[in-house]
């Protein structure tokens, strides 16, 4: 892949190693081997409602590096993609295409419309996402991946909410939630914790006069002097705190008097300093309210609370007055100190004041003006300033939130901070101090998990309410559904019986009048009546009839039996066949390619199987409705009746077709399960159609119905582990045995401490297992080259695939695991792509060429091949351990410089020797493997140059020989390579180029082993250009020249500046080195004679056949310049 390249383009050579992995079915072959070892990979879902970006190659990378290396070392190792489809990023994506901004309007439109609307666009840019994963070479099973809105998934969801249930860790209570008024739902703590949530905005700063009432103070006009950010909340205050442990101040200013901790705030006049007294003290005292909020029909101890100073040990003194205004509603400290009270609450769902205060109808912050503006009218506002500080947006719409007390559902996770913090010290943390820092603080102060969202496309909490005693109960299985329906009957249904229709083998359909009316025959009805004396013994309560002449003639027969009647219905109908009816049934089946097409294809003014299917579903489920407790008999026709028993078994069309059809006066019966059924006859758990389900209450017998709330869309990804499996439905051996659960490793970004790697532990932990993953790479946040985080109104996204397309993904790849540490925030440069090519790409490519050029020879025993064979085994020595531990950057590091090393040094030092390329070739060949994880499409290029037949991800990762590691050659070598940059440095100031041989160099070194490695000397000796190395350890410096250049060094010197020359010349005009040339020489006095005197040497140094000291007209390159001083022509052409 790499030969007979006419110039190297990463992107290119990528191109052709992905059609090679498409052809030979690499991916699936690797996945078929059988191993003793798997090693358990957890894919961290995203959504393919957006296109990819920048970071998903930085996260996806990471993780396809692990798995590769994991592969080639002989494991077993699974890669099932996933895919996040739930929850507010998909909503208000559905919202936008829609054009509307509310839940009133999602519910005017119909949850069932909004809910298919989000079914379509999670898969919007899916075709992308695979293209995209391909191309950057992560590879992963996307034709099995694992789907968080399928209904095998979401019953796995609700098992473990039963559990979590069950195991005494879900609760209904009102708390402090942030909430987002135009999401109108909560959102929970840790979703607090993601990426720009926190923003710098100005807010209003205001110091409020609350006045004492008369019989608090010894003075009139005395105030508390309280500050708030916040004024919309001061309609709601229900007291104001103070620290009893601190003392507090009255000021006096002109005839009026204040409280405060502090120093009075921009005091315009001398406040004097009236009285002191202890914040204890003060506990009790009465104010007049800004607002009369309070209920009337507040209780004796909600009054007896209300507009009072209260003790709290959570009070700050380095901002405002010490005097905190508290308002239960909309604080966490406030409503834990007096959440038990009937608090006023000021707004309403869409954060907007409620009627009757100032600010009415309008968003918080927009009233923050109008309450400000009365406070002021009122003599109330004592300061008022503005004030930048950090406060909380909506992760997804970018709504200020709102701290707002709301009843919901709670995994109580607070009680379990010791556990978490326990499971989360078993975790091999990459880079550890996440363990104890950022993952380990919020763990000590986990908070109960707000998981009920009162929203529309997501899993629906599986938790009923009985509508007359309240009681609730927990749900986890869909069998259960049917296990305790409230509506329970037994259906029957039954074919009409033999008809005249049926002798002619017409269709029968369409309205009945005239002669298309088919009766049945004698035959017919004894069929209906044997059939009847059968239902008999059913105790049918209820006979449902199509309403043609054959079905209700058949119905009657059974009616009479029984001592019954029949209700016509017409939505159980024969299947209208359109321009087919009264027709013979053969021509109608032509009409179909097979008879899969019947339930997609209608005929001209009929109707499908589909539609047959949606109407008789229909009708079976409004009558289940209808009725608890009742046997049911449907009378009806073939088509209708096949596809009611395929809809109530959710069977899809090819299942269908299997299904054994009715015969004409054949009466069955059909299990109709009480499950969410959607239009379309399909089984469907999402809202409205779950919202449809009612179950038997066990307290009082009545009714229950399920509560509208969805789950919080990150439990379904931190259930991931069993859900994806259906676990315990199926798989339990899988999970249990460990050979599914735990994961050995995990990787995302350093945000989803707060998102997927917390919940994936918290769940674990509510069921009492252990943490879900072993090994976790945690990665930084990408950010543009400032610095700056990345947006599209800043103009600074990088669009993943110009990068792919310019530069090869291999150079994003290695450039993210080179750059910084995983967790580092990285500040994405474009430069340092052509840097990481030129530097790393470039440098192997040019190795790999040189190979390709160089001779075979008879391989010779040499010190430069001890020592660069030396050099891999410890390198591959170095990246084992490594990524046995999870460091992605150090092993990169030790690649790096292996192949510095082997560029710079081993193949500079031996471009003169034979007998190179075995060695060259089994080095080059470990680099390919060493690097196949970290740039896979590369070292399979590299690989298959090689000779080698089959994809390099296929190979076995590199086999350490540790007796190849000389460590003493290795540091000598180390030392040599130190001495020798030392002396050219010295030949460069001292203006004598290195092609000029010197008599010595005399070193002072600490490497006592320098001396006797002959070999070694004999390398420094031909790198500085001299015949001697002498030790000496009384040289000032550590190397010092013997810079008198005898006539026979001059001599070698002009030798090697003529070589120099032609090697040049060779390259300007396209040569290979084994291509043999005839060299024209044109040159004066003491040049010439040196090149005559040594014409035999000189020729074969630089491949020329031939030599002749004249000019020529003919040549493929010619030179002109000086040497020595003296004027020269060369010129050379290809024999």
């Amino acid at each position: 892949m790499l030969k007979h390249a006419e110039e190297f383009n990463l992107a290119k050579v990528e191109e052709k190693v992905l059609q090679n992995w498409t052809k030979n079915q690499v991916f699936n072959k690797l996945q078929a081997r059988k191993a003793k070892k798997i090693f358990k990979f957890y894919e961290g879902p995203p959504y393919a409602n957006g296109h990819p970006g920048i970071h998903h190659i930085l996260s996806r990378v990471f993780k396809d590096i692990i798995l590769r290396y994991k592969s080639m070392s002989g494991y077993s190792v699974p890669r099932r993609a996933g895919w996040d489809t739930h929850g507010l990023p998909i909503e208000i994506q559905v919202e936008k295409e829609l054009g509307i901004k509310s839940k009133k309007e999602i519910e005017k439109l119909g949850v069932s419309l909004f809910n298919k609307k989000a079914r379509e666009i999670i898969w919007k840019y899916l075709d992308e996402w695979e293209r995209f994963t391909d191309r950057i070479g992560y590879w992963l099973d996307l034709k099995n991946a694992y789907v968080t809105y399928t209904n095998d998934y979401i019953e796995s969801l609700w098992w473990i909410f039963k559990e979590i249930h069950k195991r005494g860790y879900l609760k209904e209570s009102r708390k402090i939630v942030p909430y987002c008024p135009r999401c109108e739902t909560p959102l929970s703590s840790h979703e607090m914790g993601q990426p720009g949530v926190y923003q710098l905005a100005k807010d209003p700063s205001v110091y409020i006069k609350f006045k004492l009432r008369a019989k608090s103070s010894k003075t009139k006009n005395t105030y508390l002097l309280v500050w708030t950010t916040t004024p919309w909340t001061l309609p709601s205050n229900f007291a104001v705190a103070v620290d009893p442990q601190l003392t507090y101040t009255k000021y006096e200013i002109g005839d009026e008097y204040f409280w405060s901790y502090n120093p009075l705030p921009h005091s315009h006049e001398e406040a004097e300093v009236v009285e002191k007294i202890s914040g204890k003290k003060m506990i009790g005292w009465e104010y007049e309210p800004l607002y009369k909020t309070l209920s009337k029909q507040a209780g004796k101890t909600t009054k007896d609370k209300a507009y009072k100073v209260v003790g709290a040990d959570f009070v700050q003194t380095g901002e405002g007055t010490g005097l905190v205004h508290i308002s239960p509603a909309f604080g966490e400290d406030d409503f834990a100190l007096l959440g038990q009270v009937e608090f006023p609450v000021t707004i309403d769902n869409h954060g907007k004041v409620v009627e009757g205060l100032p600010g009415a109808g309008k968003f918080i912050k927009e009233a923050d003006k109008d309450i400000s503006a009365d406070l002021v009218k009122r003599k109330l506002m004592y300061l008022e300033t503005v004030i930048e500080h950090e406060y909380p947006f909506c992760w997804r719409c970018s709504t200020p939130l709102i701290y707002f007390a709301k009843v919901g559902w709670f995994f109580e996770v607070s009680r379990l901070r010791k556990k978490l913090m326990e499971e989360n010290n078993k975790i091999n943390w990459t880079p550890d101090y996440i363990k104890s820092g950022r993952m380990g603080e919020w763990l000590k102060e986990a908070k109960d998990w707000s998981i009920s969202r009162d929203r529309y496309w997501g899993t629906p909490l599986p938790i009923w309410k009985c509508d007359d005693c309240e009681a609730h109960k927990v749900i986890g299985s869909f069998k259960e559904l049917t296990d305790e329906a409230y509506h329970k009957n037994n259906f029957y249904i039954m074919r009409h019986g033999q008809a005249e229709s049926n002798m002619k083998d017409v269709i029968a359909a369409g309205p009945e009048k005239g002669s298309h009316i088919s009766k049945l025959t004698e035959k017919g009805k004894a069929e209906a009546l044997a059939a009847a004396k059968l239902l008999k013994k059913k105790n049918i309560n209820v006979i449902f009839s199509s309403p043609y002449k054959r079905t209700m003639d058949t119905a009657g027969i059974v009616a009479k039996e029984i001592k019954g009647s029949v209700i016509a219905d017409k939505r159980l109908r024969e299947a209208d066949s359109g321009t087919f009816n009264w027709g013979k049934v053969k021509e109608h089946k032509k009409f179909f390619r097979d008879p899969i097409e019947e339930f997609t294809k209608a005929p001209p003014g009929g109707e499908n199987l589909i539609q047959v299917k949606e109407r008789v579903f229909d009708f079976v489920k409004d009558v289940n409705a209808r009725y608890r407790g009742k046997n049911i008999l449907i009378v009806g026709h073939g088509d209708p009746l096949w596809m009611l028993e395929a809809a109530v078994n959710n069977l899809s069309n090819e299942e269908a077709l299997k299904l054994s059809y009715i015969g004409v006066g054949e009466a069955r019966q059909i299990s109709f399960k009480n499950l969410p059924y959607n239009e379309e006859g399909e089984v469907d758990i999402h809202r409205p159609y779950v919202d449809e389900v009612y179950l038997k209450c066990d307290e009082c017998g009545g009714s229950m119905k399920r509560i509208s709330d969805v789950a919080d869309v990150w439990f379904d990804s931190g259930a991931m582990p069993l859900a994806s499996v259906h676990y315990p439905f199926e798989n339990r051996k899988f999970i249990d045995s460990g050979e599914g659960y735990p994961a050995d490793y995990i990787s995302e970004g350093i945000d989803q401490t707060r998102g997927w790697f917390y919940t994936l532990l918290t769940v674990a932990v509510l069921l009492g297992k252990p943490a879900a993953y072993k090994n976790v790479i945690s990665l930084g946040l990408i950010r543009d080259k400032h610095g700056l985080k990345m947006s599209k109104s800043k103009g600074n996204v990088v669009n993943p695939w110009e990068m792919i397309d310019k530069y090869g993904v291999d150079a994003v790849r290695w450039y993210f695991y080179t750059v910084n540490p995983p967790a580092e925030p990285k500040n994405f440069d474009e430069t340092e792509l052509t840097k990481v090519t030129r530097q790393f790409f470039f440098t192997l490519y040019n190795s790999y060429v040189f190979y390709a050029s160089a001779d075979a020879g008879k391989a010779k025993a040499h010190i430069m091949d001890k020592w660069i064979l030396a050099r891999l085994n410890q390198t591959i020595e170095t990246v084992t351990n490594n990524l046995n531990k999870y460091e992605i950057g150090g092993s990169a590091k030790a690649i790096a410089e292996l192949v510095e090393d082997l560029s710079r040094w081993y193949i500079r030092r031996s471009r003169k020797r034979d007998g190179v390329k075995p060695v060259l070739g089994h080095v080059l060949t470990e680099i390919s493997k060493l690097t196949a994880p970290f740039t896979p499409f590369f070292g399979d290029a590299l690989y298959q140059s090689l000779g080698n037949s089959s994809s390099v991800h296929l190979a076995a990762w590199p086999k350490l020989n540790k007796k190849a590691i000389d460590k003493a050659l290795i540091e000598t070598m180390a030392e040599v390579r130190r001495l020798s940059t030392l002396a050219l440095a010295r030949r460069a100031e001292l203006g004598i180029k290195v092609r000029q041989p010197l008599q010595s160099l005399k070193v002072k070194t600490a490497n006592k082993k320098l001396k006797t490695y002959k070999d070694l000397l004999e390398v420094l000796k031909d790198e500085v250009n001299v015949k001697q190395i002498i030790f000496d350890d009384k040289l000032e410096t550590e190397v010092e020249f013997d810079i008198n250049i005898t006539p026979a060094l001059k001599e070698e010197g002009t030798l090697r500046e003529f070589t120099r020359l032609v090697q040049d010349l060779r390259k300007k005009g396209g040569l290979m080195p084994k291509d043999k040339v005839s060299l024209f020489v044109d040159a004066e006095g003491a040049n010439q004679s040196i090149l005559q005197k040594n014409s035999k040497k000189f020729a074969k140094e630089v491949g020329a056949k031939t030599i002749a000291f004249r000019r020529s007209e003919k040549f493929n390159a010619e030179w002109i310049g000086q040497v020595n001083n003296s004027p020269v022509w060369l010129a050379l052409k290809k024999i």
